[in-house]
């Protein structure tokens, strides 16, 4: 499968620092962007992935990159196997949110460091939809887009997107880290685009204004300055992957 690729991961307009992070098969991505054509392996793996730090919480941006290293890491030493794909991921989840709620005690933090982690992996001829928390994967065909993760959280009744919205699960937290992994084979054809994002991006732009700027071809700049017309009042990271 062969993917044309745009990631962006930038703090918006009202934070002091970035928390959220972006890694395109191992490349990392804060305060940054890239664009590149990849062909998914059937031998070895590929990965979109997003990792949005918790706001209001100590380390944020070091519980993001530590989460994204990590994964990194088991899948370069085959601790993730084909196999056993689904119970090795969710062990590393659980793996990675131990090592956050460890972090936090050692240091005496109020309130333990977490992130959540979202996207999809290309893992040795099969493709997995991966989610705690949040942060989305859409899909658009035909010009229609479908939301494929569930935001793991419960709102107020203020009517504001980003007011009053509390995670039920992420990693780290001092939660244990529940990680969804679903089975995407078959399920993305030439022609789909995947939109991996943190909630900087659907918190501000609404799904009929994404599913419109993609179906005319808008990049992740683009989605980028959109979110950022609407207020961008939190850290936000887009990755577009078109599938030749």
């Amino acid at each position: 499968m062969r993917l044309d690729i745009q990631a962006v991961c930038h703090k918006g307009l009202v934070r002091d620092g970035n928390e959220d992070a972006v890694s395109v098969g191992g490349l990392f991505l804060r305060d940054d962007s890239a664009a590149l054509t990849v062909d998914t392996p059937d031998d070895g793996f590929f990965y979109l992935l997003v990792a949005d730090g918790m706001g209001g919480h100590e380390a944020g941006e070091e519980a993001s990159e530590f989460a994204l290293s990590e994964i990194k890491e088991q899948l370069n030493l085959h601790q993730i196997q084909p196999g056993s794909f689904e119970d090795d991921i969710r062990e590393a989840v659980h793996y990675i949110s131990y090592k956050l709620n460890g972090f936090a005690a050692e240091r005496g933090q109020v309130y333990p460091m977490g992130c959540t982690l979202t996207g999809v992996i290309w893992h040795y001829g099969h493709t997995w939809l991966v989610n705690a928390g949040d942060s989305r994967v859409y899909r658009l065909r035909g010009g229609l887009l479908r939301q494929l993760t569930v935001d793991e959280t419960e709102r107020g009744l203020t009517g504001d997107p980003s007011a009053d919205k509390r995670l039920l699960n992420c990693l780290g937290g001092g939660l244990e880290g529940r990680l969804t992994a679903t089975e995407l084979d078959g399920k993305l054809l030439p022609g789909d685009v995947l939109l991996v994002c943190s909630d900087g991006l659907c918190d501000m732009v609404s799904d009929e204004d994404i599913e419109q700027a993609i179906a005319d071809g808008s990049s992740a700049t683009d989605l980028l300055r959109l979110a950022c017309e609407a207020g961008g009042v939190d850290n936000i990271s887009i990755i577009i992957a078109k599938i030749q």
